[in-house]
């Protein structure tokens, strides 16, 4: 995001011995690891970009200007391996370098030309899944589709990635292929600053600030679904582009310069308002991108420097537009302020207990950059950028809005849901009643928030919950019990204690997520069992874990929580474990 803060470091980043060896993650490399654990093979954390290039292609030149980058930066030759005991902690290696550049030939058939052909097959290459153990984690192709036609299309994972890294990807790729002199190598490399990241404790005014702010906020945007939510949330999604004309946004921009608010804060701000809107609630937690190059020695390197923090907006509705858009900027310049506290400690510190069926906090994104998502620019060539938005679902519900590089002062916005929640339908109405909020909002700032046009006010009716399938027959007693003694041992051994009960909580007892890894792994070796990693996240407990693996008990995109009252019960004391601190430690490691 564009209100990001570069400021005189307070001490320095030490570099590290360069080595092959193992390097620690960041904090949040780790939370995104871990997420790539519970729904692996999927395309939900991928970047991608196609760049369409009109003229004369050098493919030769190209492949060595991309090598070229890719020499330069450890990231794009990073891999990522589970930890072991004692500490179970992921780690990351650089390797060689071993960039391609492939070429395939497209030609146009009787339904589609030879560019649209070209497009549909980069979508299709956004949506592979990453290895992350074996890489590499940059992928480059060339897609010809006709004499001095070509479609560029690269795709980074965003353990090794973000927004700024593909530009300067980008940027080094024109320099490589202008045959400019290499730039001077960057002093620092990711794992410099991960390692000295993981090295710094919690700051503790930071998180008072933080419990204070988010005390008594709702933990969860009820929005009303087509479908009832899963038990477990899937990693599935869609995604919906619609197009904020000129006409709709140079008004919105010059409201912006009148408010003194920059363009991300208002459209957030309607973004907001209209969530409340739809799930019936004047109060609103939405996740921003905030990015962590807030050093000028990391401006250059490519790496994944950002975090997404919740900005707290309370959109009473007798508030007017233009008041609550100043307020948006003063929370979001107080967010900015305390921002060394990633989403994953305040996950840890503030709402330890997860829900599986949704994510910590906070379930909406919302993201505005005031420039296309990349801007290339290769000599002799007319470059023309698309992103490629992947199939996959980080939250319920994420907002991404870019400036077009079609029409000036025009923006796309592209919606990107969960589909075991919404029909794509509903999403393409979404859109549309968003854009009438935001029109009406910016022609009449001093109208009062409830007075805006957009989706019913109030909470949608509960849903029934779906017809559960039956269980498999439940193994016997004794072959529970046999489960439960080797579920036994096997804590034991990753815990490293003997005193573990079979009703005890896996993380009351000092486990891990990555921990929790080996546990999974081990119970597939030993008694042959077969559930998804997400399951232990549900049954904590080695009783409930026995009987969710003899049968009595099921997890799945489709299959509600068979303890519903319990299960509710859980999740209200959960949330309000949001509105105290926690005892004890101060960080939760």
């Amino acid at each position: 995001m564009t209100e990001r803060v570069i400021q005189e470091a307070p001490d320095d980043i030490p570099a590290l011995e360069r080595t092959t060896g193992p390097l620690p993650l960041s904090d949040t490399q780790r939370a995104l690891y871990l997420v790539e654990l519970l729904h692996p093979g999927t395309p939900t954390y991928t970047i991608a970009v196609a760049v369409l290039l009109d003229g004369p292609l050098d493919v030769p030149r190209l492949r060595d200007a991309v090598a070229r980058v890719v020499a330069r930066h450890d990231a794009l030759r990073t891999t990522f391996t589970s930890g072991t005991a004692p500490s179970f902690e992921p780690a990351q290696r650089i390797g060689a370098p071993d960039p391609e550049l492939p070429v395939v030939d497209v030609r146009a058939d009787g339904n589609e030309d030879a560019d649209a052909a070209a497009l549909r097959l980069a979508r299709t290459w956004a949506d592979e899944p990453f290895d992350l153990a074996r890489g590499p984690l940059l992928r480059t192709r060339l897609i010809r589709s006709g004499p001095g036609r070509h479609l560029l299309v690269v795709t980074m994972h965003q353990l090794v990635s973000d927004g700024p890294s593909l530009q300067i990807f980008f940027d080094e790729l024109a320099d490589g292929y202008a045959d400019e002199p290499e730039r001077d190598a960057p002093g620092l490399r990711f794992a410099d600053y991960a390692a000295w990241q993981r090295s710094r404790p919690v700051d503790a005014e930071h998180l008072d600030w933080w419990r204070e702010r988010l005390a008594g906020a709702p933990t969860v945007l009820r929005l009303p679904a087509d479908r009832p939510r899963p038990a477990v949330a899937g990693p599935h999604g869609g995604s919906h582009r619609h197009t904020l004309g000129a006409v709709v946004m140079r008004p919105a921009l010059r409201l912006a310069r009148d408010l003194r608010v920059t363009p991300f804060v208002l459209v957030l701000t309607a973004y907001a308002a209209f969530l409340s809107r739809l799930a019936g609630t004047q109060d609103v937690l939405v996740g921003v991108p905030v990015s962590a190059r807030d050093r000028v020695e990391l401006e250059s390197v490519i790496g994944f420097f950002a975090t997404t923090l919740p900005v707290r907006v309370e959109a009473g509705r007798d508030r007017s537009f233009a008041g609550l858009c100043r307020s948006v900027q003063s929370e979001l310049l107080d967010v900015l302020t305390h921002r060394e506290v990633t989403m994953e400690q305040l996950a840890r510190e503030l709402a330890p207990h997860r829900d599986p069926g949704h994510a910590p906090l906070v379930q909406a994104y919302f993201s505005l950059e005031q420039e296309p998502i990349v801007t290339p620019h290769l000599p002799g060539l007319r470059a023309t950028a698309f992103d490629l938005p992947p199939s996959g679902a980080k939250v319920d519900l994420d907002m991404l809005v870019f400036r077009s590089a079609e029409e000036e002062d025009a923006f796309d916005l592209t919606l990107t849901y969960r589909t075991d929640l919404f029909e794509a339908a509903t999403i393409a109405r979404t859109a549309v009643r968003f854009e009438e909020l935001l029109v009406a909002a910016v022609a009449d700032p001093s109208a009062a928030i409830g007075s805006l046009p957009g989706p019913p006010e109030g909470a949608p009716p509960p849903q029934p919950p779906p017809a559960a399938a039956p269980p498999p027959p439940a193994l016997p007693d004794v072959a529970r019990a046999g489960t439960e003694q080797a579920l036994l041992q096997i804590w034991r051994e990753v815990l490293g204690r003997d005193d573990v009960g079979v009703h005890d909580n896996f993380f009351d007892l000092g486990g891990t997520s990555f921990a929790l890894t080996t546990v999974h792994t081990l119970i597939g070796a030993r008694t042959g069992a077969r559930t998804p990693l997400v399951s232990l996240l549900e049954f904590p407990t080695i009783a409930a874990l026995a009987r969710h693996l003899a049968g009595g008990t099921r997890t799945g995109h489709a299959v509600a929580d068979p303890a519903g009252p319990a299960r509710a019960a859980r999740l209200r004391e959960r949330r309000g474990r949001l509105r105290q601190p926690r005892s004890g430690q101060e960080t939760d490691e």
